[in-house]
């Protein structure tokens, strides 16, 4: 008849067990873990952003592509099979290079940010040589498109390019440090160097034709164009990108447009699905279009970039 009575000696309190008053202590340990429940572990004020300390330096940087103007984090970056992966060396310089054609077009690219801000502007310079895919085409009648060699030029290509991205923020947003949107546009030159005699025909194709002057070592093509990188919502992101080429080819100028989506099913992981398109008389197509895939791992930790007056760490 005396279950849950307890005696305490002294300054002696009695408290029937299931009316015991809880301790100022147990309330804030319950009432923290019910807010935490109630916000699925997150913050309070944003769901889509983690409290956890573990989890807060995962990179929040996916918006800015390597067709932007911004750089990775140091020590960041990411490897792509069909678009550029790349590496942050230090704050505002990466390296970059296209895997999916090294193994035919060896390419390294250094970009460096001049300025960020209200609109970012970037440079970035780098060298690629066709050699490698022609010699293989040469010899071993490779996938190379070349319509006919009579030996292996040796060639080196330099490209330099400017790009000038204005970044769009959400006023709105709990997490305003990255914007939603970022508009790009570029102006790119790549001059091709022959250092043998050899002559290369490569084929007319759309892609193909309107680079093949640097491939072949054979002068000038320049490249102007504009992207958009839109963040639908935290793993969803929509890229597209309009360029026209222009040099001494078939047609003069070509015409491509690029869009697709780029689907985050974990943090550092990342699936692409699109399309290319190419506009231009070469041969008997003026149009052509070509699937896009692509699969990126994403590594390294978002870090502070310096920015305001005093150059103080915003995020």
């Amino acid at each position: 008849m005396f279950f849950g009575l307890f005696l305490f000696g002294g300054y002696s309190q009695a408290q029937i067990w299931p009316f015991r008053k809880r301790s100022q202590a147990e309330k804030a340990t319950e009432d923290y873990q019910k807010r935490k429940r109630e916000a699925g572990e997150g913050n309070l004020f944003n769901r889509l952003q983690t409290t956890d300390p573990n989890r807060t330096d995962l990179r929040d940087d996916h918006i800015w592509s390597g067709g932007t103007a911004a750089t990775s984090y140091s020590n960041a970056g990411n490897v792509s099979l069909a678009s550029a992966s790349r590496y942050g060396v230090s704050q505002g310089l990466e390296l970059q290079t296209w895997l999916g054609l090294d193994y035919w077009i060896p390419n390294l690219f250094l970009k460096h940010e001049i300025s960020r801000g209200d609109i970012w502007v970037s440079s970035l310079h780098g060298a690629y040589s066709s050699w490698p895919g022609l010699k293989q085409g040469y010899e071993k009648g490779g996938s190379f498109p070349a319509d006919s060699l009579t030996g292996v030029p040796l060639t080196i290509s330099v490209k330099n390019q400017l790009m000038v991205s204005k970044p769009f923020y959400d006023v709105m947003d709990c997490n305003p440090h990255q914007p939603f949107l970022v508009v790009t546009g570029f102006l790119a030159l790549d001059y091709g160097f022959a250092f043998t005699d050899e002559e290369i025909y490569i084929e007319e194709r759309h892609l193909i034709t309107p680079r093949s002057i640097a491939y072949a070592g054979k002068g000038l093509y320049g490249t102007l164009g504009v992207r958009g990188d839109w963040r639908i919502n935290p793993v969803f992101y929509a890229r597209g990108e309009l360029r026209g080429l222009a040099g001494n080819f078939a047609s003069g100028v070509a015409i491509e447009q690029q869009s697709s989506v780029e689907y985050f099913p974990f943090r550092n992981l990342s699936l692409s699905g699109g399309y290319v398109v190419g506009m231009g008389r070469f041969g008997e197509r003026f149009f052509s279009l070509w699937p896009f895939f692509d699969f990126s791992l994403y590594f390294g930790k978002k870090q502070g970039r310096k920015r305001g007056l005093f150059e103080q760490t915003m995020f």
